[in-house]
């Protein structure tokens, strides 16, 4: 799960999102080209999940989208 600066600079965000996918992208071709499974990247919550979709993310957390906000 990778999640990016809490800031409301999304230039900002979504070049740590794709600085991510990167990431992930090398590690998938260098070591788990052939693991079927190695596939899924997580990345964004309810506030910037479209960003993290635009930069390659394969799996997002909306929670507070669907639920709210937490209460304490």
């Amino acid at each position: 799960m990778g999640m990016a600066t809490f800031t409301d600079d999304k230039n900002q965000v979504s070049r740590e999102f794709k600085t991510l996918k990167n990431l992930f992208d090398k590690l998938k071709s260098d070591f788990f080209e052939i693991e079927p499974e190695f596939k899924e990247i997580s990345m964004g919550m309810s506030d910037d999940f479209q960003l993290a979709i635009d930069a390659g993310s394969t799996m997002v957390r909306i929670g507070s989208s669907i639920f709210g906000h937490r209460v304490y």
